[in-house]
């Protein structure tokens, strides 16, 4: 009872031929050129990935940039209804003093400052802060 070797069977295709097999050189081009795909869908896939991470941080720049004047908006305004209401010139004008108009001018100008922070806050939340 020894053992007997093994006859090496190739593989039949199915018209029953022998398969013949590629050489390696073809093999190896084969799969360099299937890698090659793989990174250049992958660097596709980056580059969407940072144009949109990158239009996310723009839009919150010019958000904060709306924000920041309006804001400084709100500061001239409501600086010139204190210097105007401590100085008080123009009494004998019908209608809305003047530092009440600049004071109301203020007070809106900020409301629109944090109404646009919670705006801008809200959508950063929303993206989950990238």
């Amino acid at each position: 009872m020894g053992a007997q070797p093994m006859e090496e069977q190739k593989p039949l295709t199915s018209n029953g031929e022998q398969e013949t097999h590629a050489d390696w050189a073809t093999l190896i081009g084969r799969a360099v050129d299937d890698v090659s795909c793989i990174v250049r869908s992958e660097s596709h896939l980056l580059q969407i990935n940072l144009s949109a991470a990158l239009k996310a941080q723009i839009d919150y720049a010019l958000a904060a940039f709306a924000m920041v004047i309006a804001l400084l908006c709100a500061g001239i305004c409501v600086l010139a209804a204190l210097i105007l209401v401590l100085h008080q010139p123009f009494q004998w004008w019908h209608g809305f003093p003047w530092w009440q108009a600049f004071a109301v001018g203020g007070f809106l100008m900020f409301v629109v400052g944090i109404a646009i922070h919670l705006i801008a806050g809200r959508g950063r939340v929303a993206r989950g802060a990238l």
